[in-house]
């Protein structure tokens, strides 16, 4: 349980909140590519409760501006495409990627242009997302490729979704091994209303026992299942400050990995960056099935928005419970609708956590200390690291030695 103003300090990320610095010292998505891809392509971007806009130049490059031009406030949006920068449509201010204002086309002739600059940052296009990086020039730390970007394009699948709740409520039900066996019930015991394809792993035992580790990116979590084979263990890395890697089932093949980003738009808002990868070619129509996701009810592939709403209870098939456990169809559709069901930001003051929920408080801790770091003068855990050799496994449980040595990448975390 946490207090109100526990509560507040880890959900908003606002331009004055502490939250909000800390996500500043990261590398962020804040578009896909393939909105992005041809000359002359502009979008505004929300992120982290600021509004930008991003555009690709006829020159091919990608520049991230704040959104609204600083002469008299219009929206860049909308603005005009042209070599290597943007015009706004108003007053004619045409803007470089880097920021600088490169004409002013209501400028008197005989008048010496004044000396300004746009806020621009950078941008890096990487494994079909756009990155920028929003904090101070001085404290930028070194672009972390992961291993998904250098797989064949083919061979991984990016989907965004916008929900309707804070981004805390997001990844923890991503974070939360226990709600797998229950809330995923159809594709994790299948055998519940007699069928018999399993597609998350050995998950009939629905109370795991969890050992917790931090990590130099975060922390990483075992969760020990018992079967009829022997223990299983399913180890999950959360990646500072907002991801986490999903090891692949019998759905996508057991040599896949699901990674997902959980990025604020807004207080209220969240995008969900998730990438299918790994050593076979995937489709997104095959990705969009398993999600849920190719149903026009529940998500938009035009907005990229969840479509379900609090309270909005009617797209739940409650008449075909007795074979569906949850009335919803899509493991990711399954999590989105119980995140939003909680209110745009829920209220931690009435929960009342058990030994199940070791990786939801460690989360919390991990952010709250990483905080205090900054106020320190330190950096935040996992600015710099490598994070191409972060995994994530769903295997027996190693009867000889640690689980940790299931993931050699990983190693233990440097004191807060």
């Amino acid at each position: 349980m946490l207090t109100q103003e526990q509560n507040d300090r880890l959900c908003r990320i606002g331009p004055r909140t502490l939250m909000g610095a800390l996500f500043r010292r990261y590398w962020m998505p804040i578009a896909t590519v393939d909105k992005m891809r041809e000359p002359g392509s502009v979008t505004a971007a929300r992120l982290l409760g600021e509004d930008f806009v991003v555009f690709r130049g006829k020159d091919g490059a990608l520049g991230v501006l704040d959104e609204f031009c600083i002469h008299r406030g219009a929206s860049l949006a909308l603005g005009r495409v042209e070599e290597c920068g943007i015009r706004c449509l108003y007053h004619g201010w045409k803007f470089g990627a880097d920021g600088s204002v490169q004409d002013i086309m209501n400028l008197p002739a005989d008048k010496r242009p004044p000396k300004l600059r746009a806020s621009a940052y950078p941008v890096v296009e990487a494994g079909g997302i756009v990155w920028t990086y929003l904090g101070p020039k001085e404290k930028r730390p070194p672009f972390q490729r992961f291993a998904f970007m250098d797989v064949p394009e083919d061979q991984r699948v990016l989907l965004r979704v916008d929900t309707h709740c804070n981004w805390v409520q997001m990844i923890e039900g991503g974070l939360d091994s226990s709600h797998v066996s229950i809330l995923h019930t159809n594709a994790a015991r299948p055998d519940w209303a007699g069928a018999a394809a399993q597609a998350v792993g050995a998950m009939n035992d629905t109370g795991p026992s969890l050992e917790i580790e931090d990590t130099e990116f975060g922390y990483h979590y075992a969760a020990f299942r018992r079967g009829s084979d022997g223990a299983n263990v399913r180890v999950v890395p959360f990646i500072m400050p907002f991801g986490r890697i999903i090891p692949g089932g019998a759905l996508q093949g057991k040599s896949n990995f699901t990674i997902a980003f959980e990025v604020p738009i807004d207080d209220e808002h969240t995008a969900t960056y998730s990438v299918r990868y790994g050593s076979q070619p995937i489709s997104l129509e095959s990705r969009l099935k398993e999600t849920g996701y190719d149903d026009p009810e529940l998500y938009s592939r035009e907005s990229r928005k969840f479509l379900f709403t609090r309270g909005d209870n009617a797209k739940q098939r409650r008449d075909i419970m007795d074979q569906n456990w949850s009335g919803f169809r899509g493991i990711a559709v399954e999590d989105a609708v119980i995140a939003t069901s909680m209110g745009p930001i829920s209220d931690r003051t009435r929960e009342n956590l058990i030994s199940s929920d070791l990786a939801i408080a460690r989360f919390r801790k991990c952010l709250m200390d990483s905080i205090d770091r900054i106020e320190r003068g330190l950096d935040p855990v996992g600015v710099g690291f490598d994070v191409g050799l972060i995994s994530a496994i769903d295997a027996a449980a190693p009867e000889d030695q640690h689980w940790r040595a299931l993931v050699p990448g990983h190693h233990a975390g440097v004191a807060a």
